[in-house]
Order: C-alpha cells, then sequence, then structure tokens
C-alpha cells in the first residue's frame, strides 16, 4: 500500500457540531476500500476567493492515508458522490520531485 494525502472541503451546511460525522464518512470511504487512515488533520472553515455555486465556504481537513494504488479510481467516484464532501483532492505523498535532465547527468558522472 501506498501512502497518500487526501485534502477534502466539507459542506457541513452550517452546523460545525456535524464535523465528527462528516469525517467518519470519509473515513469509512477510505476503510471501505482496503485502506487505512493514518492521521486527521482538522482544519479551520475558509471562505472561498472565488464563489461558483450556493456555498461561500468549506471546512478543510487532511487526512494521511494508506490506499492499494489499484484502489484509487473507486475512492475517487465514492467521494465524489458523498453527501458531506464538496471537493477532494488527493496526492502520492512523500515522493520526490522528479530530477531534472542536468542534474541526472551530473550524478552519473559523479
Amino acid at each position: 500500500m501506498k501512502t497518500y494525502d487526501l485534502l477534502v472541503i466539507l459542506d457541513l451546511a452550517g452546523k460545525e457540531e456535524s464535523l465528527p460525522e462528516a469525517l467518519a464518512v470519509v473515513e469509512n470511504e477510505v476503510k471501505s476500500i482496503g485502506g487505512r487512515v493514518v492521521r486527521t488533520q482538522k482544519m479551520e472553515r475558509k471562505k472561498f476567493e472565488y464563489v461558483a455555486g450556493s456555498l461561500e465556504s468549506g471546512f478543510y481537513a487532511n487526512l494521511t492515508c494508506e490506499l492499494p494504488p489499484q484502489e484509487i479510481g473507486k475512492l475517487r467516484g465514492k467521494l465524489e458522490l458523498s453527501a458531506p464532501v464538496y471537493r477532494h483532492l488527493l496526492v502520492a505523498a512523500g515522493e520526490d520531485q522528479p530530477k531534472t535532465k542536468a542534474k541526472a547527468t551530473a550524478e552519473t558522472a559523479a
């Protein structure tokens, strides 16, 4: 399994007290595909710079997860259909920046 960072923007419909339930929904989606949540970092409610619809702000949370790479598409589909999730971003964690050709050449020459 690989480690991923999952940033979610939650639509709590003005009810801050429903945050634990909304995060539990996201964590259950991760567990349903065979993954596990390593760490959950609750952030804060932020106003959007660009309002595209009726929602003007969202509650941000960052989850560090271990997921099977072949199930990433399934998780993305489940999060898109999940009611409290307004937007999400899933990226691989801990990967080095790709080397430029000049750096790779210099390392092999040394």
